[in-house]
């Protein structure tokens, strides 16, 4: 006889429920009852009657209406098992790599069309890659999926001290600078060197400069050059690609300068560079 998870309406609706095993809600109020009916539609496909309490049996079959948290465990854990899919087996965080970013690319061109049906799947495909080096580092011993949620859910405590600590915030901006102070914390006032570090080098150029440049300014680099918009930039870049320039070689490589010319001293403004 399979065991039976017990959980009061409140704690249901708060709980990852996995349905592959049995559940029983108990202490349904009238007024928790639409919201108990709606997620368990959401988890199975339908729901029983709601009285004060519901008992549904698990399913653990790899085709149902429904599927859960812990079917996309159990299903990435098939794939890869001894008998599994090669292919999924053959996998290293290497080999897969660009398919993260392919997939961010896919999901912000969704959202950019505001298309929702997409915008779901894309999610979905994104979760994917992140669940898929989960099982590569699991299976190496590097890591499990459990690890990946520890250092996640952590990093969301300590970093939000406005909503979990003392500190204050009553707008976006006050809440992004307590993030950004928790963080600064956490990595023990981190040297420039550290924090350029941290900026992936496979970003494309432009957002490489934004991120390099933001933290420059940050670190008391003069940002006083004249504020150029979108169609001024683009004029410049019609300017670049007149003059001959591979304009992602030449920004990154501008930028390269502008850097070690800040660290050594050469400069402390991107006008005077």
């Amino acid at each position: 006889m399979r065991s039976v998870f017990t959980l009061t309406a409140e704690d249901f609706l708060d709980a990852i429920i996995d349905t592959r095993y049995d559940l029983r809600v108990v202490g349904i109020t009238d007024a928790l009852a639409p919201a108990v009916r709606n997620k368990l539609v959401q988890l199975y496909g339908n729901a029983p009657v709601i009285t004060d309490e519901v008992t549904v049996p698990g399913n653990d079959s790899l085709f149902k209406d429904r599927y859960s948290d812990g079917d996309l465990a159990h299903v990435m854990n098939r794939l890869t098992a001894e008998d599994g899919c090669p292919w999924d087996r053959a996998q290293t965080h290497e080999s897969i790599r660009i398919n993260g970013v392919e997939e961010a690319y896919e999901l912000c061109e969704a959202i950019d069309c505001k298309d929702l049906p997409n915008i779901r799947e894309e999610v979905g495909d994104l979760m994917l890659q992140a669940v898929f080096h989960s099982d590569i580092a699991e299976r190496a011993g590097e890591f499990t999926r459990l690890d990946v949620i520890d250092e996640l859910v952590r990093k969301l405590v300590t970093r939000h001290t406005h909503i979990f600590g003392d500190d204050k915030a009553t707008n976006p901006d006050e809440a992004l600078s307590a993030w950004e102070n928790a963080k600064a914390v956490e990595k023990k006032a981190e040297s420039l060197d550290s924090q350029l570090s941290r900026i992936p080098e496979i970003f494309p150029a432009l957002l490489r400069a934004q991120k390099i440049i933001k933290k420059l300014v940050k670190n008391g680099l003069v940002n006083d050059t004249e504020a150029l918009d979108g169609k001024a930039f683009l004029h410049a870049v019609c300017g670049g690609i007149k003059g001959g320039l591979d304009l992602e070689v030449d920004l990154i490589t501008q930028l390269n300068k502008l850097v070690a010319d800040y660290k050594s001293g050469k400069t402390k403004s991107i006008k005077g560079n």
